[in-house]
């Protein structure tokens, strides 16, 4: 089915340029899901169009919260920089994390997603905060 191709701008700055980052459109996100394995047709109610436009709504949150996050332990360097800015943003899907592997050895299910966000502390350095999305 059709979905939208229009784009949201995120809260999070983009380093080296004066925009923020931009989220991707409902139809770049079904697109991205089924690359990674999804299969609509699996799931237990039918997905409509309207479902993976409450679904970006929900990704975006996320987003913009664990951005905030980020800010809160960036904070910690604000008299290094007081204006972070997000360099990379690259989803890992296959790649566990330290800590995911070792909760996988434990028996917890492994998330379903991991990005890793490279900060740009005014290039004075450069950190990487991992973020994952456990499944419900």
């Amino acid at each position: 089915f059709l979905l939208n191709t229009g784009r949201e701008t995120s809260s999070i700055p983009r380093t080296g340029t004066e925009k923020n980052w931009v989220y991707p459109s409902e139809q770049m996100f079904w697109n991205a899901m089924t690359r990674k394995g999804w299969n609509w047709r699996e799931e237990p109610e039918e997905v409509q169009p309207d479902t993976v436009s409450e679904i970006i709504k929900i990704h975006n949150f996320n987003n913009e919260k664990a951005w905030h996050e980020i800010l809160l332990w960036e904070s910690f360097h604000s008299e290094e920089c007081q204006n972070p800015q997000l360099t990379k943003f690259a989803g890992k899907p296959k790649e566990l994390s330290p800590r995911a592997r070792f909760r996988t050895w434990l028996g917890y299910d492994a998330p379903f997603d991991r990005h890793d966000w490279v900060v740009d502390r005014c290039a004075l350095r450069y950190d990487t905060y991992l973020t994952t999305t456990i499944p419900v």
